[in-house]
């Protein structure tokens, strides 16, 4: 049975989903109200081909199971970061989350399928630029929180990952991964309550971007 997320965890859930990260704006202008997710626009075939391409957990790492009615995301205000997190104008996408049985880590997989590779290589270049187009979010009550590049191996056909964290204490840092296989981009967020464990990240996003070059 999934673990349904309780206390810390159902912060670094919500951390994930409505609105993302925890942000509602992005740079010093008024936050604007958070559109949800858009839903797909490829055809059913597709829709299920990307479905199967998500790891279960099974594929995940010790402790991790799979949480439904997790949330929706929501944008943050963040071109860059909210054009792939919600796989805008895709022709498929699917996602999954999944929460730890005993620490407050919380991961979600966002897969989604552009036009073309060009496409999806432009996604993936916005996403990367977004630690200096969007260096600060206003959150609510005027809190701020801050993009930052995160080291990364390159992955795939071309990769990006940013950190996003806030300046107090209650903020749940994110790191946030994108990587390109042809005309595919996966998106790993992993929460936590406190410190963001990027060995973890790497492990997630090794193993994703594995199972969708073998679905492809």
């Amino acid at each position: 049975m999934p673990v349904i997320p309780s206390g810390a965890r159902a912060a670094a859930a919500a951390a994930l989903s409505a609105p993302v990260l925890l942000l509602s704006g992005c740079g010093s202008s008024a936050p604007a109200a958070a559109p949800r997710a858009p839903g797909p626009t490829g055809d059913a075939a597709a829709q299920r081909g990307l479905a199967r391409a998500l790891l279960t957990s099974a594929e995940m790492p010790l402790g991790f199971e799979r949480q439904d009615g997790s949330g929706t995301a929501s944008a943050i205000g963040c071109a860059g970061i909210d054009r792939l997190y919600l796989a805008t104008g895709t022709a498929a996408r699917a996602t999954v989350s999944f929460a730890h049985a005993i620490s407050d880590a919380f991961v979600n997989e966002t897969v989604s399928t552009a036009a073309d590779a060009g496409a999806a290589s432009a996604g993936v270049e916005a996403f990367r630029r977004a630690a200096t187009d969007c260096r600060t979010f206003a959150g609510a009550q005027n809190m701020s929180y801050r993009v930052t590049a995160l080291a990364f191996p390159r992955l795939g056909d071309g990769s990006a990952a940013l950190r996003v964290s806030g300046g107090v204490r209650e903020s749940r840092p994110v790191d946030l991964v994108a990587v390109r296989v042809g005309p595919t981009v996966v998106v790993i967020a992993n929460a936590n309550s406190g410190r963001v464990d990027t060995e973890l990240t790497r492990t997630v996003v090794a193993r994703a971007v594995e199972k969708v070059r073998r679905a492809g």
